[in-house]
């Protein structure tokens, strides 16, 4: 650990108000880099993760007794994340996740809505349609629409196909839009 971030970590842990508040900026400073990568691994997006940091950073403010024996970097980033970052992440991933379940019936939904092709079927045909269409799809999209459509949230599907969050979400929507392009290529068949 360098002699910066040891000097701002102990001017932080610090009892006097002055000395905590002359080390908040160095402590950032030293620090705003390696937490800001941790947390882009989970997030996979810079302004979440910004938001996170500033209220980590807050919650060190209040309460900084966590810090008082780190001896390296990878124990100040470990006791961070248990004590300061753990449930930032939390409420971030409610958020974002607030609709984990999707339904066979929402999948259907969410494919083919303005198609009209809802009234045209039968249930049972459609859900043949839709299984047949899924077959056709690359194996990671296919996976990533079932994991998606068991409930999943988008980090665990990311984790499951060793990707980042972001990725997860572009390949769900591109995938969503191929299926919607196959219902729609395959409905102008039938006419």
């Amino acid at each position: 650990m360098d002699k910066r971030l040891r000097n701002a970590l102990r001017g932080l842990t610090s009892s006097d108000a002055d000395s905590r508040r002359r080390a908040m900026e160095p402590f950032v400073r030293a620090t705003f880099n390696i937490f800001i990568k941790h947390l882009y691994r989970y997030l996979g997006n810079e302004v979440e993760c910004e938001d996170v940091l500033e209220d980590v950073y807050a919650d060190i403010w209040e309460d900084p007794s966590h810090l008082r024996d780190i001896v390296n970097e990878r124990h100040l980033l470990r006791t961070v994340y248990l004590y300061y970052m753990r449930k930032r992440l939390r409420e971030v991933y409610r958020r974002m996740n607030r609709n984990l379940s999707m339904s066979q019936k929402d999948m259907e939904d969410l494919v083919a809505p303005e198609l009209g092709l809802c009234e045209m079927t039968s249930q049972a045909e459609l859900k043949q349609l839709l299984h047949r269409m899924m077959g056709k799809l690359k194996a990671r999209e296919r996976k990533a629409i079932e994991l998606w459509m068991q409930g999943m949230s988008n980090r665990a599907i990311a984790n499951q196909l060793k990707t980042t969050v972001g990725a997860v979400k572009m390949l769900e929507f591109r995938t969503i839009l191929k299926l919607r392009g196959m219902l729609k290529d395959c409905c102008e068949e039938e006419e």
